[in-house]
């Protein structure tokens, strides 16, 4: 900072000058003065107020501690346990391919209270074969194997045709497609799904950047031949 800046914030301090003591004169003028007012304790509220703020809290508590089956029937239009969850998830597999080598994970639903959307256990089984497809295709080109590219391909466009979709614009978090009689993932309104396919585009045309990313990103430390 300049002195001549210095100067100036000094001639406008209204205290230039500080005294240091060691006396108790400034300390004692200080807490002899009065109490400011606005440090004095509010008054009590009537108990009324006070009865139907605890009744509201007793409401709340009460709400919190509905049953599962509570938040089925209000909060979402169609969930079901971990059970059915887990059941999807197994039947699903028995509809979609995976690669050679690959196996489907052991998944746990959650606790026996705990609920998720319909069909959430058969899209969960496709996004994992669509990951199991994505990493043997960047194995196959690791190893120019060419014919193992084109079959990687071939099933995640399956799985594009027929597997994934896409949900309708301003469909809530738990939108899912009505009477699908297949496993199904549903991706957001968002352009996700179609950078997808350019990914895979892509890949196809000898740049496989963006697919290898995706079985990075989904499958971290899981590519096949790594």
């Amino acid at each position: 900072m300049k002195d001549s800046l210095v100067t100036r914030l000094q001639a406008a301090n209204p205290e230039p000058v500080i005294v240091q003591t060691d006396s108790l004169d400034l300390f004692n003028e200080i807490t002899s003065s009065p109490a400011d007012p606005r440090l004095a304790e509010p008054a009590r509220r009537p108990l009324t107020r006070r009865r139907g703020l605890a009744l509201a809290i007793v409401f709340a508590v009460a709400v919190l501690a509905s049953t599962a089956f509570t938040l089925k029937r209000i909060v979402f239009d169609d969930v079901v346990g971990p059970n059915v969850t887990q059941a999807e998830y197994l039947a699903a597999q028995s509809q979609l391919e995976l690669p050679p080598g690959a196996t489907w994970p052991h998944i746990e639903f959650g606790p026996a209270n705990s609920v998720t959307p319909r069909g959430a256990g058969g899209g969960i089984a496709v996004l994992n074969a669509q990951n199991a497809w994505e990493c043997y295709w960047v194995r196959a080109i690791r190893k120019g194997d060419e014919a193992g590219q084109a079959r990687a391909h071939a099933a995640l466009n399956t799985l594009l045709a027929h597997n994934i979709i896409e949900a309708p614009a301003g469909a809530s978090e738990n939108w899912s497609p009505p009477n699908r009689q297949v496993p199904t993932s549903v991706f957001a309104h968002d352009g996700g799904l179609e950078r997808i396919r350019e990914w895979y585009t892509e890949a196809a045309a000898g740049h496989p950047r963006n697919l290898s990313q995706s079985c990075y990103a989904n499958a971290p430390g899981t590519i096949p031949g790594k």
